[in-house]
């Protein structure tokens, strides 16, 4: 499908906010228009675009080119991006508490939508953008990037809170159970529940079946030899329905009709293989 996509990872300084940068090229060949499905991954994505040609999103039912640099909100519920021509880009993948500490913006201002950063953050990330898309080389767009979201994230002076602790306790354990969390982190349920909500943008239990979901793709696609029973139950899922209902709700489709028009989809899951 003519789809390139490179990932690279951030300094420890910044591994509790970001997940990864990325570089990629979509319809290189520029054969015609491409249509993916992309499926949520619990991220938001922070989109420089290094050429004058963009994808095509909808927003509020009007599809138009994507602004120069944006930010792509967490999504709940698959989108549709369309490519009509080559659209290379650099990309900065948030974890969603991650961009309240770096910027002090809560994610609940893009939830399944998009924005123009520079109409959100101003001047001076206009200027940052900018010169990220002067850079001659990747590693000079990260070092760049780098040094601009440790200033942020100092000037924020946010320190890490419980809703970081609870989202890194989803991540990384996705059997655990959501009245776990409380006792885990020292805090009331009700509590937790709106910080997480005003922070993230959604309930922990909703990011969750998120996370879940994402691990489950992972699997599917790196190892080819677990069969699909196998893999929800190593993801937390010990009941089948409820399994097939959290992918429908994050994929758009069961598991079965997923797998077989797997091309249409585009997985950008958060555990990934860094390449640098």
């Amino acid at each position: 499908m003519s789809i390139f996509v490179k990932e690279y990872k951030p300094c420890n300084s910044l591994m509790p906010f970001v997940e990864l940068y990325w570089e990629g090229s979509f319809n290189a060949d520029a054969t015609g228009q491409i249509s993916l499905q992309m499926i949520p991954n619990g991220c938001l994505e922070l989109i420089i675009h290094l050429n004058d040609l963009h994808c095509d999103l909808n927003k509020d039912d009007i599809w138009s080119q994507s602004p120069d640099y944006m930010i792509l909100g967490l999504h709940t519920k698959p989108y549709e991006v369309q490519f009509q021509n080559l659209v290379k880009v650099f990309a900065v993948r948030f974890k969603p508490e991650g961009l309240y500490n770096v910027f002090g913006l809560p994610v609940s201002m893009f939830k399944d939508s998009y924005e123009d950063m520079t109409l959100v953050m101003g001047h001076k990330f206009r200027d940052f953008s900018h010169r990220v898309k002067e850079e001659k080389s990747v590693a000079a767009m990260i070092a760049r990037t780098e040094i601009y979201l440790l200033n942020c994230l100092h000037g924020n002076k946010i320190d890490l809170s419980y809703v970081n602790l609870a989202a890194d306790l989803i991540r990384k354990t996705k059997g655990i159970r959501i009245d776990e969390l409380p006792d885990k982190l020292f805090i009331s349920q009700r509590q937790l529940e709106r910080e997480f909500k005003d922070k993230v943008g959604i309930s922990p239990k909703h990011y969750l079946r998120i996370t879940r979901i994402n691990e489950v793709l992972r699997l599917l696609d790196d190892n080819h030899e677990m069969d699909l029973t196998s893999v929800a139950y190593y993801c937390g899922y010990f009941d089948q329905a409820h399994f097939i209902n959290d992918f429908k709700s994050i994929t758009g489709r069961k598991p079965s009709i997923f797998i077989r028009d797997r091309d249409q989809f585009m997985v950008n899951t958060v555990l990934s293989h860094y390449t640098q």
